[in-house]
């Protein structure tokens, strides 16, 4: 199938633009998109659009106003205009002027796509990144080519991974040999070049023809054949996909790739090993209404595990801290035999027991996420546990912050609090962030307390003698007051970080808190590298980029973890 896109107006041709420098082809594009941008701002370019056209009789149907075949293409087409215009200048109507300004919009997330791959082979050169990014051959201040893009434009890492993932199947590659290699959707790269995609399109048949081919190879069903599959399927997802709305195409997808998977394996295959890693897990999904959403799969042993947990939780005859108890005689409800109670409410008498209930209201699933809590609140406070690692000398643990007059209350006890209490104001947890003082208050019942003392601008005062190392009450001090890795922007949690030396250890720098700060493996090579220096300002890090990050060289902090 071969896309050839018509724009939806008659548009002068311009054939020297194609032989224009690339740099003169940018600032014409720019100076034409700001123009455009002025226009349309203006209600008055409504009055250079035309009437758009009416049925002749009330009783004509209005839906013949809308794109029947949308971009719609087959092989050998022209693609058609985006809404059945009348001929001449007088054509050029409101809805003609949305499709044209979707369609540029659309070609121009097309070129963006095609940049961010050419960023990305140019990045994984240390020679061509140097030479064409700037940047050094070594370590640099970027993770990787989404990072920079993140960086550099100042867009959301998921947009610049979203970029990535689209050019991967949607450009043209090279191998070593520097042999060019067709793109591997081209019924799709076709479409989305042409402009006549949206993005939320691409990510459908993309992630589409991605879960077809896991389904292929776990079914070890013939290349061939598959091949041939998914070929049809891409061009019939492509078509329908400029014939409709996202939202649409998406159980479009989904209905052929039930299809596929009927197709290549009938019979069905049971999950293996290989599959584990995809499917098996657990995320965090946000937090709505108040609470934590998180979404487990689990295979079976870990499933019995669990279910073990939430049913001793929720076994009615279980006694919490009693040696086993008898049985109590079952006496069947009033009325006849006893029957299947259905405990999705959480609150039937086989919930709590009917003597129980009023004591203790909690629903079953209340009750099943306690009991898990309680036994992962036990797991942790065992100290010689080797289930899970240990991070810079300190064990897994529940890591919270508070000041000192928030804890014993004093904030609620003196009435209204002063500017000065609130600046010193702190109650926080390392991944949740801000929490109510009172839960923290709650945790102190059964916790090591670090005893550190925070000045007015939340730095480190006191923590006892220094040491040649960085030992754990040292790490716990500076966790209290970086609260995470301290480079700009930089959200990984304390756990996860270690522990630099501001001042070189190898150049007389002191193992203290004020020499110490908490970088991330990332950042802590940054620095090395030259990418950040730091400077301790009131007992706070600060960090100076190197040059090609911030010519000017401004101070910055994070301002993730502290204000």
């Amino acid at each position: 199938m071969t896309i050839q896109h018509t724009p939806p107006f008659d548009v002068p041709e311009v054939p020297h633009l194609d032989r224009l420098p690339l740099e003169d082809l940018m600032r014409l594009a720019h100076e034409a998109t700001r123009s455009l941008t002025r226009r349309l701002a203006s209600t008055a370019s409504l009055h250079e659009l035309s009437p758009a056209p009416r049925p002749e009789e009330a009783a004509a149907d209005w839906g013949a106003m809308l794109p029947t075949d949308g971009g719609k293409t087959t092989a050998g087409e022209t693609h058609p205009t985006p809404l059945a215009a009348t001929e001449g200048a007088a054509s050029f109507t409101l809805p003609v002027l949305h499709h044209a300004l979707e369609s540029v919009a659309r070609s121009i997330a097309a070129a963006q796509m095609s940049l961010a791959r050419h960023t990305s082979e140019v990045f994984e050169v240390p020679a061509t990144r140097s030479r064409l990014l700037g940047l050094p051959e070594g370590k640099t201040a970027f993770r990787d080519t989404a990072d920079y893009l993140r960086g550099m434009l100042r867009i959301d890492t998921s947009e610049a991974k979203r970029r990535l993932r689209h050019a991967d199947v949607l450009c043209a590659s090279r191998v070593l040999t520097g042999e060019a290699l067709p793109p591997q959707l081209p019924e799709l790269s076709a479409a989305v070049h042409a402009g006549t995609l949206d993005r939320a399109a691409i990510d459908h048949v993309r992630g589409t023809v991605a879960e077809a081919r896991r389904i292929a190879t776990r079914a070890e069903a013939d290349p061939e054949v598959v091949e041939r599959l998914i070929t049809e399927g891409e061009a019939t997802m492509v078509d329908q996909g400029q014939a409709m709305e996202p939202a649409m195409l998406r159980r479009v997808c989904h209905h052929w790739l039930r299809w596929f998977e009927a197709a290549v394996d009938p019979d069905g295959t049971e999950p293996t090993d290989l599959d584990a890693p995809r499917e098996q897990g657990l995320v965090y999904k946000g937090r709505r209404n108040g609470f934590h959403h998180w979404l487990l799969a689990a295979n079976d042993a870990q499933h019995e595990t669990l279910r073990t947990v939430a049913e001793a939780a929720n076994n009615p005859r279980a006694r919490q801290g009693h040696e086993e108890a008898p049985e109590a005689e079952e006496v069947p409800p009033a009325g006849g035999a006893a029957g299947p109670v259905d405990e999705s409410a959480g609150n039937g008498p086989s919930a709590n027991g009917p003597a129980d209930t009023a004591l203790d209201p909690r629903s079953r699933h209340q009750r099943s996420l306690d009991g898990l809590i309680a036994c992962l609140s036990a797991g942790l406070s065992v100290a010689d546990s080797k289930a899970l690692p240990w991070t810079g000398g300190t064990r897994p643990q529940v890591a919270v912050t508070i000041d000192y007059r928030t804890l014993l209350g004093d904030l609620v006890t003196a009435g209204a609090a002063s500017a000065e209490d609130l600046a010193g104001f702190e109650s926080s947890a390392t991944f949740t962030g801000s929490v109510h003082p009172q839960l923290i208050r709650t945790l102190a019942c059964d916790a090591d307390i670090l005893p550190v003392v925070l000045g007015a601008e939340g730095q480190v005062l006191d923590v006892g003698r220094a040491q040649r190392l960085f030992p754990a009450r040292l790490r716990q001090a500076i966790a209290a007051r970086d609260g995470g890795c301290a480079a700009p922007g930089c959200s990984i949690p304390a756990p996860w970080c270690d522990v630099h030396h501001v001042q070189y250890w190898e150049r007389g720098g002191p193992t203290s808190v004020d020499n110490g700060v908490l970088l991330c493996n990332h950042h802590h090579h940054a620095v090395h590298a030259g990418a950040w220096e730091i400077e301790m300002d009131s007992g706070r890090p600060w960090f100076i980029p190197a040059p090609y990050l911030d010519p000017q060289q401004r101070l910055r902090r994070n301002r993730y973890w502290r204000r």
